[in-house]
């Protein structure tokens, strides 16, 4: 996903850890960690001026990168209305963007490679500039 062009999108939680960094430890976060190593201070940041550690926030975008929410802390389960919630505001972007290809880890796999139903009904009618990418 991160070799595609465009803003590059991961599911994320709103955990903030001591230090105020967006904890990004497993999967797609952790790779774009690995990739943008500013990106768990730049998101922390944000997180703590938008709706602080735990907060909700729906998507935030910073850049070449971002993070859809999907839940509060990092271990809960994934959040419907959360995501459902993300997925409108980049469905706004992404519209208002039509040039502009927005690349997005699929937000309602589980770590098992279970798809949340529900999750599957907001991805329908998504613009064409928005592509969700799965884990093989």
């Amino acid at each position: 996903m991160f070799d595609a062009p465009g803003v590059h999108i991961v599911a994320a939680s709103s955990s903030l850890s001591q230090d105020g960094t967006l904890i990004m430890g497993l999967g797609a976060a952790y790779a774009m960690k690995r990739k943008y190593h500013i990106a768990p201070k730049l998101f922390g940041e944000m997180i703590k001026n938008y709706c602080g550690h735990l907060g909700s926030y729906g998507l935030l975008l910073y850049g070449g990168m971002g993070i859809l929410q999907t839940r509060s802390h990092y271990n809960d389960k994934i959040d419907v209305n959360l995501v459902k919630y993300g997925l409108r505001i980049l469905h706004t972007i992404a519209e208002g963007n039509p040039t502009i290809m927005y690349n997005l880890t699929h937000p309602g796999l589980g770590y098992d490679g279970s798809k949340l139903p529900n999750i599957e009904k907001a991805l329908a009618g998504l613009p064409d500039n928005l592509f969700i990418w799965e884990r093989e």
